[in-house]
């Protein structure tokens, strides 16, 4: 059954304290926490099963992974961010039509259509491009074969993100994770026989990738339809109350693009910057390469619990702010960065402690070990910032302010990490722990900034805005 975020304006509506908003974030967070985990590992089966075939396979497979998470998956990702607003808003709106939050996610399927033109066209040239970063001919054919099957995966990685905040926005943070929990299964069987039980070889990783995202989609789409969800999507012969605006009414896609590009920006402007700074540490030799590839995989690994923290929390906030409940809004957002605080804060003494280590679950050898050691409590400071600042964004998504994260990401990395970072690296020769301190110190300041602008929120402004939001949906046409 449904349990919305805030309960619908026809029902008494109680107050909450911090220790049940706490207790709420708690339960919903873990699903959410779980969907990421179980997500993410279907790019890393693909590279492990296709990379047990060789070298070439190994950097053949990394290369194109790479390449379509920071080209296709990112801004699909970054895209859906604006529905975490529009669908969570509209559901609690007592004066918009419960079916507008289907609509929402209509119209993001059609942009994403569009959006994905461009895309499909560079993955299907995507061996020119590894060639022009020059890559080796030999890993630049698999990789970009690898990219150009994954082609077919795209309208059903856009299609199950997209339905997924639908589900979200309606309190139904376990539907995600009940199919991944099959889809993950799937994805590792099918890689393993694609691989190494048929003729198709490597290509079998990418195909097995496309069939599970496919099956994703299919299974969210069977759990909404016969399970739950399915009440607010407008069939075709939808009649809207008040005449909201259609599908196809170009008029109604200014507010989303206004939400869906500094979504894009804020996903994809860090993926993109790690990206340079892996070339980067290439430039400094080898060691400093492997030493990346472990701390950027911790990066990953620890931001896990911080995303799905923040995307119930733009949720609750959205729900509330549509809801016309300002004070609740701000109790969850409260509760939001205590609860930032707490993860952050765990994580990066974690990874202090037992930086040596942690090292050595990645790799045995011992000169990756000793960099890798030496750069992780400036990884734990920046690990502590990046949690924050994330949780806090989910916040201000949830307000539909996704583009005060996306200007301050976009200042972090390319305005002073990458520059300040290659001067200390290159110039000061510190290193790849220059690179890291860099980032470290502009990532406090945007966990600072970023909890500033959340603390300062006139949550009645913020109200008013998701009820003007909600409601110029119903506007005649």
């Amino acid at each position: 059954m449904a349990s919305p975020l805030i309960p619908s304006a026809h029902v008494k509506i109680q107050s909450f304290s911090f220790r049940q908003e706490s207790s709420w974030l708690l339960k919903n967070a873990v699903p959410s926490v779980a969907s990421y985990l179980l997500q993410n590992s279907l790019q890393s089966v693909s590279v492990i099963t296709a990379g047990h075939l060789g070298s070439t396979e190994l950097a053949a497979a990394s290369l194109a992974s790479m390449f379509v998470t920071v080209t296709g998956l990112s801004t699909v990702m970054g895209t859906t961010l604006c529905l975490d607003t529009l669908c969570s808003q509209a559901y609690t709106n007592s004066q918009c039509d419960r079916k507008v939050v289907g609509l929402h996610v209509q119209r993001c399927l059609v942009f994403l259509s569009l959006l994905a033109l461009p895309i499909l066209a560079v993955w299907w040239f995507a061996d020119k491009v590894f060639l022009l970063l020059g890559q080796d001919p030999a890993v630049a054919l698999l990789a970009g074969r690898f990219v150009q099957w994954t082609i077919l995966g795209l309208p059903a990685f856009a299609a199950f993100e997209s339905l997924k905040k639908m589900v979200q926005a309606q309190g139904l943070f376990r539907a995600p994770t009940y199919v991944l929990c099959v889809g993950a299964p799937f994805n590792i069987v099918a890689s393993y026989v694609l691989v190494w039980h048929t003729s198709l070889g490597f290509i079998g990783a990418p195909i097995a990738a496309v069939l599970t995202y496919w099956l994703l989609a299919l299974l969210l789409i069977a759990y909404i339809v016969y399970v739950d969800g399915a009440q607010v999507w407008p069939d075709y012969h939808y009649q809207p109350v008040n005449d909201v605006t259609g599908v196809l009414d170009y008029r109604a896609y200014g507010p989303m693009l206004k939400l869906a590009i500094p979504g894009i920006l804020l996903i994809c402007s860090e993926n993109w910057a790690y990206e340079i700074i892996a070339l980067a540490s290439g430039w400094i030799g080898t060691t400093s390469q492997g030493a990346q590839s472990v701390i950027v995989t911790s990066v990953a690994i620890f931001y896990t619990v911080p995303f799905g923290v923040g995307i119930s929390s733009a949720n609750r906030v959205g729900n509330a702010l549509g809801a016309q409940r300002p004070q609740q809004a701000e109790m969850a957002a409260k509760t939001a960065l205590v609860a930032a605080c707490v993860v952050a804060s765990v994580n990066a003494s974690i990874l202090f402690l037992f930086r040596r280590r942690w090292a050595y679950l990645f790799t045995k050898d011992e000169e990756v070990v000793q960099m890798v050691s030496g750069v992780l409590p400036v990884v734990a400071v920046f690990i502590f910032g990046d949690n924050v600042a994330g949780i806090a964004d989910g916040v201000l998504n949830g307000q539909g302010r996704q583009h005060v994260g996306a200007w301050f990401n976009l200042a972090a990395y390319y305005v002073t990490s990458l520059p300040l970072g290659f001067f200390l690296c290159f110039r000061l020769n510190w290193g790849l722990q220059g690179i890291w301190v860099a980032l470290m110190v502009s990532l406090l300041v945007v966990a600072v900034a970023t909890v500033a602008v959340v603390l300062r929120s006139n949550w009645d402004q913020e109200s008013l805005k998701a009820r003007n939001r909600s409601n110029d949906e119903m506007k005649e046409m």
